[in-house]
């Protein structure tokens, strides 16, 4: 995918989500000499995602002039068929135009898609990926007292298992371990599980020492 960055407008806020940039993606960065310089960790992303990458920097200073070299680079990526999704990063709305036209022209051929950011883009552009998957899980809403209910729990059989296995070979597995309590539905599934994540022997013991602590409960 084509990610097109009107840089001068969006700034640091439009490289969030640069850290889900992939080989097959290519950033072009447009800026002027008002916005020279972005934050390192975004052109770490950049450039250990192996995606292309360009620069361009806007010659002279016009009203709008950003704006017109961006709408002229789709139609070249358009034209030359390198790419059927651009995505344009920017929060100026007359962007809107250079989408209307593309999907009036072209239809489902070639798609101009509006962000704020680099996650919102590939979050809008409705790829059926691990990215796009992962993105869409980190953004749903939960709700605050109960995540924080579920917070103080996790605190307090984190503090129990330390006290069930201190000096034990698994105390340096607690996290596992409690990741295997807190997914068992039953006491059977929580066996299997133990039986499975740690082998037979481990899992056992594990097992045993679980049960004694939920009998102290």
């Amino acid at each position: 995918m084509y990610f097109l960055i009107d840089y001068e407008n969006v700034h640091n806020s439009g490289m969030r989500g640069s850290e889900y940039l992939l080989p097959t993606d290519h950033v072009i960065v447009f800026y002027g000499p008002a916005s020279p310089t972005m934050e390192r960790r975004h052109l770490d992303n950049i450039k250990n995602s192996g995606c292309g990458f360009e620069v361009c920097e806007l010659l002279e200073k016009r009203k709008n002039g950003l704006d017109f070299y961006i709408a002229t680079k789709v139609g070249e990526l358009f034209g030359a068929e390198q790419c059927k999704n651009a995505v344009v990063i920017s929060g100026d709305t007359g962007f809107k135009a250079l989408r209307d036209y593309w999907q009036e022209r072209s239809g489902t051929k070639h798609r101009v898609i509006l962000s704020d950011s680099v996650e919102q883009g590939i979050a809008a552009a409705g790829e059926n990926t691990a990215r796009a998957n992962l993105i869409r899980t980190q953004r749903k809403t939960l709700d605050i007292g109960q995540f924080y209910a579920a917070y103080q729990e996790s605190l307090q059989i984190r503090q129990m298992l330390r006290e069930a296995f201190e000096g034990t070979a698994y105390a340096d597995r607690l996290e596992e371990i409690q990741d295997t309590l807190q997914a068992g539905a039953s006491p059977k599934v929580i066996y299997l599980d133990a039986l499975r994540r740690f082998g037979r022997k481990d899992g056992l013991e594990i097992y045993r020492r679980l049960k004694t602590c939920s009998s102290q409960q």
